[in-house]
């Protein structure tokens, strides 16, 4: 491979640059539609050819937005070929003004760079992940290289991902579950990936079958799409199937186990701490009851006030220790429980009342498989609004049974299906819209 003399390249280059000199001819990389195919040494070389045009923006954060697609690693991995801090957006009209408002100095499109103007000084910085902007209000996580590092031996180790195992990537790879479950084992070990960048349901079981995937990591709502399609092909080659960044519904666990034969398994991370547990055999997954333990090499405590704590190499911010929103508790066999975000209490005629418990009451309702619930002030005093993702019609009749008339939501919305980010996520800030605009 040809030098770039005087740039240091970050240990994520380094760690591939030796996957590939161990094995230059292993694919790591293929399109699921079959029009790319690329192994560890062809990967590697392009990605040095392309690292000498980020010159101009070395020391500083370089923005990119490509789709799930082999293109998407061959610029990354020429970013931290070349020192440039690397910031993955999602694809979008808007993707370059997000940039310049989270301060990347460059954005990287068309195959050139174009000068944003912003100020953030990479140091040792690798990249920055972009807080899920749940609340409409994008934040910058900036990431060292061992911090990648730590969180993908953590996952590679805890959920058993092998070199030789293959990876269906339809996440997008820039998010913090992309690229701790996907990028990582590739970097690490050349754990192959298949690339989707646009994808129907029916399309994802095909595929497996056809580049004998092994593994799947994905959202709950893929999964319950999945176990509802008709006639599908048997996937004898899918091991391990991964569901992160919503609540997993146990019957749609129960339901994909029983069409695939494949257990359903929790993971449970942030964008600031990577990876933290996982359930290893699926079984509090099938219950609802847990997201698993804690993954290997990460420490997991629940403080006083209820909310979960994390320490250990992965995480991102100083000291190595970051406490969640989340608030959670732990099962008598030492598995997390989560049971909602810390948020304030509301004052409903004078009494408290925490949106979490309602947030609980409505999840533990039959045929509920979502449930959000946020507190609006008006006339002088708080009032609970929420929303259900179900297909009943009588969720209040069935609240009312439960939950005393001053605790229940003035206003209660139930739909099909809520609205979602493109990381699976309830999208917060479009719900709260719904109410917002009466």
């Amino acid at each position: 491979m040809a030098r770039l003399p005087s740039v240091r390249p970050s240990a994520l280059w380094e760690a591939f640059a030796a996957v590939a000199a161990r094995g230059p001819r292993r694919v790591v990389v293929s399109a699921a539609d079959g029009d790319v195919t690329w192994t560890a040494r062809e990967l590697a070389e392009r990605a040095e050819a392309l690292a000498p045009r980020f010159a101009a923006a070395r020391g500083g954060l370089v923005a990119f937005a490509r789709p799930t697609e082999p293109g998407w690693l061959e610029d990354f991995l020429a970013m931290q070929r070349a020192g440039v801090a690397a910031l993955a957006l999602e694809p979008g009209a808007d993707w370059m003004e997000l940039a310049r408002g989270l301060g990347a100095g460059h954005a990287w499109t068309d195959g050139a760079l174009v000068r944003l103007g912003g100020t953030f000084a990479a140091g040792r910085f690798a990249g920055a992940k972009v807080t899920s902007g749940s609340t409409g209000r994008p934040a910058l996580v900036p990431y060292r290289a061992e911090h990648l590092l730590a969180d993908g031996r953590n996952i590679v180790a805890g959920m058993g991902i092998r070199a030789a195992d293959r990876n269906l990537a339809l996440l997008p790879l820039g998010h913090s579950y992309g690229l701790g479950n996907l990028v990582m084992p590739l970097i690490l070990q050349g754990t192959a990936l298949v690339t989707a960048a646009a994808w129907v349901p029916r399309q994802v079981p095909e595929w497996i079958a056809a580049h004998r995937v092994t593994v799947l990591p994905t959202v709950p709502v893929v999964l319950r799409l999945l176990a509802e399609l008709p006639e599908l092909p048997a996937l004898p080659s899918l091991r391990r199937v991964i569901s992160a960044g919503a609540v997993l519904p146990p019957e749609v666990a129960r339901a994909f186990a029983a069409r695939f034969g494949t257990s359903v398994r929790n993971f449970y991370g942030s964008s600031e701490t990577g990876g933290i547990c996982f359930d290893r055999t699926g079984a509090a997954s099938r219950s609802g009851r847990a997201v698993g333990r804690p993954l290997p090499g990460v420490e997991v405590t629940v403080g006083r006030d209820g909310r979960i704590r994390v320490a250990g190499a992965a995480v991102t911010t100083r000291g190595g220790r970051f406490t969640l929103a989340d608030v959670g508790g732990w099962t008598a066999a030492g598995e997390l429980r989560i049971l909602g975000r810390a948020t304030a209490l509301a004052n409903v005629g004078g009494r408290k009342v925490s949106p979490l418990e309602v947030e609980r009451v409505l999840r533990g309702l039959r045929g509920v498989t979502e449930a959000w619930v946020g507190v609006v002030p008006g006339e002088g005093r708080d009032y609970l609004v929420a929303a259900v993702e179900s297909g009943r019609t009588d969720v209040r009749a069935e609240l009312a049974r439960r939950l005393p008339a001053w605790k229940r939501p003035r206003e209660l919305r139930v739909a099909a299906e809520l609205p979602r980010t493109a990381r699976g996520k309830l999208d917060s800030g479009a719900i709260e819209r719904w109410f917002s605009a009466g």
